[in-house]
């Protein structure tokens, strides 16, 4: 039976389904994109899908200031998102980093012989060395304030923080953790070319409707009796 509380939160359940759908949907342009080599759309392209991000976390912020307990359990991810993937309520900003380095190294290796006789695709695998300084630099930064942030949930959890202030608190720690991911992700972004940022954006949107996709997967599993 659907509990009082459910009920006012279906609206959040609804957003955060269609929200999954749209970014589905901008990855399909985005693939589409560079299968097609109609590059002249990408900038259009990465814009919205930006904007579609930040859209998540204009709504995120406005439940986290309505009831921050509730929405720091994320009850519309799977179980496997919030056990294994997610950091404060989401994933590790610098979880953004190391898929580019992965995405960059893979290209890298296939194409190889091409850098080597002198021939530049644009894309992930060709990362110029100004572009490796400055991304390594956003993950200094972004490690360094994670840390931070990671420290003041410590102390929320270990309870050095006044029961009367931990419900705002958690709010605060979970916006800081949110404006932290949004920026590396324009940070990225920034430091790419169009082909770049865009291979970029579809792995990133690979990576959180995959694993969401994988992780209901094994709730319905459960709940049919093949997993435990």
């Amino acid at each position: 039976m659907e509990s009082e509380s459910d009920s006012e939160w279906e609206p959040t359940f609804s957003f955060f389904h269609l929200w999954l759908q749209q970014l589905r949907s901008l990855r399909h342009e985005l693939r589409a994109c560079l299968y097609t080599g109609n590059h002249t759309a990408l900038p259009s392209l990465i814009t919205r899908t930006i904007a579609h991000y930040e859209s998540y976390y204009r709504t995120r912020s406005d439940l986290t200031r309505s009831d921050p307990v509730k929405a720091f359990t994320t009850p519309w991810a799977s179980s496997l998102e919030r056990s294994v993937a997610y950091w404060i309520a989401g994933w590790r900003p610098n979880t953004l980093i190391h898929l580019l380095h992965s995405e960059s190294g893979r290209r890298f290796e296939a194409q190889l012989e091409d850098l080597l006789l002198g021939v530049h695709s644009g894309d992930l695998g060709d990362l110029s060395p100004v572009q490796v300084s400055r991304i390594d630099e956003i993950q200094r930064r972004t490690v360094e304030e994670e840390d931070e942030i990671g420290e003041e949930m410590g102390r929320i959890q270990e309870g050095e923080v006044h029961l009367d202030l931990v419900v705002g608190r958690i709010g605060w720690v979970m916006g800081r953790a949110d404006e932290l991911r949004m920026r590396t992700l324009r940070g990225v972004v920034g430091l790419l070319g169009s082909v770049q940022a865009a291979e970029f954006l579809v792995a990133a949107a690979d990576l959180e409707y995959g694993f969401r996709e994988y992780g209901l997967e094994r709730e319905r599993g459960r709940r049919r009796g093949f997993w435990v």
